[in-house]
């Protein structure tokens, strides 16, 4: 399907329409939000909720928390199956630059980008090697972390051994032609999107792949500021991923955030 006049943000922290949003992967590829986002609620069915059921009897609602691309995942699974879920937090949430309602210029520029995405799926096997490195992997990672520190030894390789298992690049290549899909706007304003389930949004704001206007604008973008997006909190000298690099400030807005679920805050 394609969704017309679409509320988005801009990266100044402005208002703007996307004339049209498709939503179907052009690939057709199995790798997209939709099944990531089914993915999240067959984990919760049969993990935790068959784990709560040995010991109470009874399933509990669980708590989302997602970073950069799985926010997408993390919120189409609320809107698919809103019953199991009680709040979201997000954590630097993507906004795609490749989508097709991104790229400046979309329709002149998409051809090209297109032409890109295709060399890459079929010729760009061996640069794909040649860059899944742990060398090459700590450099990419200097961009988006501020806090350079975080970058270690297990870091690397936590990102990296899934990269090196077969048909990885395929995955990879996949994923960077995924130029349509959910936007994190659209979704939280989505009439499907339930009222009752808060999101909270923390985000680094020396981050240099997530514009802090459009973060910081986001509960005014989702139905006019009359959305599920209750607080959006800024963390002065992080980047992408400042759950890795000040986790104990996160961990301190999590714990908020769950105690505001408990009705304990």
């Amino acid at each position: 399907p394609i969704l017309e006049n679409v509320p988005l943000g801009t990266a100044a922290g402005g208002n703007r329409l996307a004339t049209s949003l498709e939503l179907r992967h052009p690939l057709k590829s199995p790798y997209n939000f939709y099944t990531w986002g089914e993915q999240i609620a067959d984990f919760t069915h049969d993990v935790i909720h068959n784990d709560n059921n040995k010991d109470s009897g009874e399933n509990s609602k669980v708590t989302l928390v997602a970073n950069s691309i799985g926010t997408m995942s993390a919120l189409q699974s609320i809107l698919d199956e809103p019953t199991l879920y009680d709040g979201c937090f997000v954590i630097n949430p993507n906004f795609r630059e490749l989508h097709m309602a991104e790229v400046p210029l979309s329709p002149l520029a998409m051809p090209l980008v297109r032409q890109i995405q295709s060399l890459l799926r079929t010729k760009g096997h061996g640069l794909f090697e040649s860059l899944a490195t742990p060398e090459i992997v700590t450099e990419i990672l200097k961009e988006p972390y501020a806090v350079t520190d975080a970058i270690d030894e297990e870091l690397v390789e936590v990102l990296l051994n899934p990269l090196l298992t077969k048909g990885a690049d395929e995955v990879v290549f996949d994923t960077l032609s995924y130029s349509a899909g959910p936007l994190p706007e659209q979704q939280l304003s989505d009439s499907a999107f339930p009222g009752d389930i808060p999101v909270w949004v923390v985000y680094g704001e020396d981050d240099p792949w997530t514009p802090s206007g459009r973060v910081e604008n986001l509960a005014k973008v989702c139905n006019n500021g009359d959305g599920p997006v209750e607080r959006v909190l800024g963390l002065e000298g992080a980047g992408h991923c400042p759950h890795d690099e000040v986790p104990e400030r996160v961990n301190e807005l999590l714990s908020q955030f769950l105690d505001r679920l408990d009705g304990t805050n």
